[in-house]
């Protein structure tokens, strides 16, 4: 092999390792069918989905609200009290948001535990008024749900 096909064989091979580490861990990505899993909770059309979302102990959710408008996920002690609250100790609030928020799961929560969760802006307004999360030690990531509309932009 000559020196300038040495170089492009080398220019290659880096671009390959570059692209195989895109995307691998980490937050975000970039929006197309090769997102990063995860577990989400999606709200759009005043409506959260999925219903319930399952998760392991330890677990980051990332919720994704596609509404133009504000909303919260919010634990509540039980569905339809529409007041902030805890179950097994599990406890989180998002604020009010556009675009996307995180928060986490408490590791050591014990398998079965459901804690539900409302929107502190419409409460049972919603047009699913409460979601849930559904501790599950099996659970596994998904990857990131695509962008509504059937379109193939990002979020």
């Amino acid at each position: 092999m000559n020196g300038g096909a040495r170089m492009a064989q080398a220019v290659v091979l880096a671009t390959v390792a570059v692209l195989a580490g895109c995307g691998s861990a980490g937050g975000g990505g970039g929006g197309g069918s090769g997102s990063t899993p995860g577990f989400y909770v999606v709200i759009e059309g005043s409506a959260f989905s999925p219903l319930p979302l399952s998760v392991p102990p330890g677990a980051t959710v990332t919720v994704l609200n596609r509404d133009a408008m504000n909303h919260s996920v919010t634990s509540e002690a039980a569905a339809g009290d529409f007041t902030p609250g805890s179950v097994a100790g599990v406890e989180f609030d998002t604020g009010p948001f556009t675009g996307s928020k995180t928060f986490s799961i408490p590791s050591g929560v014990p398998n079965g535990t459901v804690i539900p969760y409302y929107c502190t802006v419409h409460k049972a307004t919603m047009v699913t008024p409460n979601g849930s999360i559904l501790i599950d030690s099996s659970a596994q990531p998904a990857p990131a749900p695509g962008p509504s509309g059937g379109g193939a932009t990002g979020y």
